[in-house]
């Protein structure tokens, strides 16, 4: 298998594939579709600078005192 990628707009439902990557039409794909976002960052960068530590964790603690398990009810789905 050959994978490419390349940017594009999609207009009408209509992906266009540019010219260096026109292959036989006969052939299935695989497509992948990802939306730019131009207002939120893909990737939020770490605020902190130098390397990460363990005093980059937080722990979370979640009282379950009053949460009900069934054992049988969670088997069975």
């Amino acid at each position: 298998m050959n994978a490419f990628a390349f940017e594009s707009v999609v207009e009408d439902n209509t992906i266009h594939i540019p010219q260096q990557y026109h292959f036989d039409n006969r052939k299935p794909v695989l497509v992948t579709i990802t939306i730019m976002q131009d207002d939120i960052p893909l990737i939020i960068p770490r605020k902190g600078k130098g390397q990460i530590t363990k005093d980059n964790f937080k722990a979370l603690r979640i009282s379950t005192k009053n949460f009900k398990f069934d054992r049988e009810e969670a088997n069975e789905r």
